[in-house]
């Protein structure tokens, strides 16, 4: 693993939050102000979040701003104005019923196959995606939270709705931790099965998973981070972590992920 080449990519091709995203991950200096300012173009006045302020006819989607949240995490920004306005957006894009999907405007605005139908397997992860983002940055009794741990309590029963992705797994994996009702044994289970996963994950979806857990507590004693860690090889000859869509983000998490937890890697 060499993490000075991976550096170095970031350093080059980098964004200038890629940049601060190094920058917090190595260590150094910033300013609350300074992160803010990078961070503004992501967000709409409404207070919800996109990927990329580059691209033209944009628009802000529950998917966007639960992505942009662990940003706020990472540089300790969860008081500040930018998560009060995120916090007021979840909490008029949700249900009646506590859960969450994504925003009428955003379906119209982007059509997305995998969005188009109502599924279950979409809204579980965006009903649990909520409180798994709010609880890493320490809002475990914020009003939209309940109701979302409710709605999910009806469903999380259910195992080919958990497996039919990943991420349903790895929500309710970062839920454990808080004492939500999810019982020991459909944890083990879901733990279990992570570990069955963790081979078969792109580079942006382990370091995705990977960086959740962080967010949720996980330390680097845990099996999860041991085997995700060992399995986080994916770095090519020029020292990036190579995707389909997000390189550079990608490589940056990834640095981020073995100088957190370097005691559970092989480096």
């Amino acid at each position: 693993m060499n993490l000075d080449k991976a550096i170095t990519v970031v350093k080059k091709k980098g964004n200038p939050l890629d940049q601060l995203r190094l920058r917090c991950a190595r260590g150094e200096p910033f300013t609350p102000d300074e992160a803010e300012k990078t961070l503004a173009p992501y967000q709409f006045p409404d207070g919800s979040w996109d990927y990329n302020p580059k691209e033209e006819n944009r628009i802000g989607s529950l998917g966007g701003t639960i992505h942009c949240l662990r940003w706020l995490r990472e540089f300790g920004l969860g008081k500040r104005l930018q998560m009060a306005h995120t916090l007021e957006f979840l909490a008029s894009i949700q249900e009646a019923d506590g859960s969450f999907y994504e925003t009428e405007a955003k379906l119209a605005h982007s059509p997305q196959e995998w969005l188009q139908k109502e599924t279950m397997i979409d809204r579980f992860y965006f009903t649990a995606a909520v409180p798994m983002r709010l609880f890493s940055l320490g809002y475990r009794y914020h009003p939209v939270v309940e109701p979302a741990l409710k709605w999910l309590n009806l469903v999380w029963h259910d195992w080919e709705l958990i497996t039919g992705t990943w991420y349903n797994l790895w929500a309710l994996l970062c839920l454990y931790p808080a004492d939500v009702g999810i019982n020991t044994s459909l944890y083990d289970r879901c733990h279990t099965k992570a570990l069955e996963w963790f081979p078969h994950l792109s580079a942006q979806s382990l370091t995705w998973l990977l960086d959740a857990l962080l967010g949720a507590g996980y330390s680097a004693k845990d099996l999860l981070i041991k085997k995700g860690i060992a399995h986080l090889h994916l770095q090519n000859k020029d020292g990036i972590w190579v995707t389909p869509h997000s390189t550079v983000e990608t490589t940056v998490t990834a640095v981020k992920l073995f100088r957190q937890f370097k005691s559970a890697s092989t480096l």
